[in-house]
């Protein structure tokens, strides 16, 4: 169930002036590298949370602008993932990601499927991610509500979930899912209630893996810790950051159809919880 192919080493040429992706393309990694990337105003303010969510914001403010004017396109997404990376970077996070080249090896789309922490890796998987191509996210409703970011992420194809109706949630997932898979585009999705620092075996739901086998196409597991960006008490998606904390991103060997959801929702599971073991992360077993 788990037999990969070789991955491709070939850079994109639309990216090849992209240190993340050129790194991802080769090695199918990336770690921030340590001389850091302080310079200018950032060795005065890249300390202090407040200057750092300034900067996020005149990110997703250009992309706002560019989405509602029509020219928000996967190039725009990119850069804006890879900027927002960099500030993280700028604010003294380091940046680790493994586990991508099987992925990048696979010719077609994929659904990608993880535990969810926060708000991190909405902003920095679309620039791992398109590194293999296309690619939409499932996400709650109410982010599509939020004022630029919203209009940002609407304009990214998402599949966006009400969490009201699971019955309709799955339904939509299942009929959607597979249109923009055919069409080449890789889903990416995450089947928690919620988004929790702590991992929930038991609240980790099937729908990826279902889609991913009517739909014919590999389950590549993610595993991820970014607690690196704390739940906010006053605006729950950005917290305080904790610098001493390191951003994982670990990419599983990719499960190649035909396989049995329920194999392989467990294959993402022991991958999760192995890689959460590793990085010192929560999981609760019930």
């Amino acid at each position: 169930m788990n037999s990969h192919p070789t991955a491709s080493t070939t850079v994109p040429t639309e990216h090849a002036d992209s240190e993340l992706i050129t790194s991802l393309c080769t090695t199918g990694s990336y770690r921030t590298p340590e001389a850091g990337r302080r310079t200018g105003a950032s060795r005065l303010l890249g300390r202090w949370d407040g200057w750092i969510y300034w900067r996020v914001y005149r990110v997703v403010a250009r992309g706002a602008r560019a989405a509602k004017h029509g020219r928000h396109d996967a190039a725009q997404w990119r850069r804006e993932s890879e900027d927002l990376l960099q500030l993280m970077e700028a604010a003294g996070g380091t940046v680790e990601v493994s586990g991508m080249a099987d992925a990048l090896g696979i010719d077609g789309p994929v659904v990608y499927v993880g535990n969810h922490m926060g708000m991190l890796e909405t902003f920095f998987l679309p620039g791992i991610c398109l590194a293999h191509g296309d690619v939409s996210f499932v996400v709650k409703q109410s982010l599509l509500e939020y004022p630029l970011f919203g209009r940002l992420l609407g304009a990214t194809h998402p599949i966006a979930l009400t969490r009201a109706n699971p019955r309709a949630d799955l339904k939509l997932v299942l009929t959607r899912g597979q249109e923009l898979l055919k069409a080449g585009r890789s889903i990416v999705i995450f089947p928690q209630a919620t988004r929790s620092a702590t991992f929930i075996p038991k609240q980790f739901n099937t729908l990826g893996v279902k889609l991913a086998e009517r739909a014919g196409v590999p389950v590549v597991p993610v595993a991820l810790k970014t607690d690196f960006m704390r739940v906010g008490k006053i605006v729950r998606d950005f917290g305080s950051l904790d610098r001493s904390l390191p951003i994982h991103f670990r990419f599983g060997p990719p499960i190649m159809p035909p396989f049995k959801s329920r194999e392989a929702h467990a294959t993402v599971i022991d991958f999760v919880r192995e890689c959460l073991n590793e990085w010192g992360g929560t999981i609760d077993e019930e």
